[in-house]
């Protein structure tokens, strides 16, 4: 007897922030006072620190990296990734979801140099808030009569808790989103430059 094998599969890190309480007390309190606003390159209906000018001195991003490196290296270690000198954060930012707002399908390729980008859940009720998904670009398993006779899906909804951090590759075979939000709010740090 045989076995179905994977061939090239895909990966993400799913991990939860050991300093999450700290992170988010920090967070919260400095997005109160931060200038947010919508992106305009973005089509979708979130505020956010993305394009703001004084994304950098609002939040304590210095803090942020220390809190998440842990998860970062544990990453790396798993995928027997090579010896490097330095992990930097290239980039982030915080979004915030209210009643309404959603965050269209989209990829990190094309920003800042970065390897891997992440989403950070600061504040999150899985039974409120929006939901983040992975969207499945490979369409391949539509051709012919498999989808006929076999179930196919392409979306994958990471089962996430308040305090967890998804990290994946930067490029295009990553397109992810987050739906729209019925009730609730929900805040996402999302970073890159790994």
């Amino acid at each position: 007897m045989g076995q179905i094998q994977n061939l090239f599969p895909k990966f993400y890190y799913h991990g939860h922030v050991e300093r999450h309480d700290e992170l988010k007390q920090v967070l919260l309190s400095e997005s109160t006072s931060a200038k947010l606003s919508q992106p305009k390159e973005w089509n979708c209906s979130v505020t956010s620190s993305f394009e703001t000018d004084t994304n950098r001195e609002d939040f304590s991003w210095d803090l942020f990296f220390e809190c998440i490196k842990d998860n970062v290296l544990e990453m790396h270690n798993q995928l027997h990734g090579q010896m490097f000198s330095e992990v930097v954060l290239s980039e982030a930012w915080l979004n915030v979801y209210s009643r309404g707002d959603s965050q269209e399908v989209h990829t990190h390729v094309g920003g800042a140099d970065s390897t891997f980008s992440c989403a950070y859940f600061v504040q999150y009720n899985k039974d409120k808030d929006a939901q983040f998904l992975f969207y499945d670009p490979n369409q391949e398993k539509h051709l012919g009569n498999y989808s006929k006779h076999y179930s196919t899906v392409n979306t994958w909804f990471p089962d996430v808790q308040e305090g967890d951090i998804i990290i994946f590759p930067s490029n295009y075979l990553y397109p992810h989103q987050v739906k729209e939000v019925t009730r609730g709010e929900r805040y996402t740090f999302v970073s890159w430059g790994f």
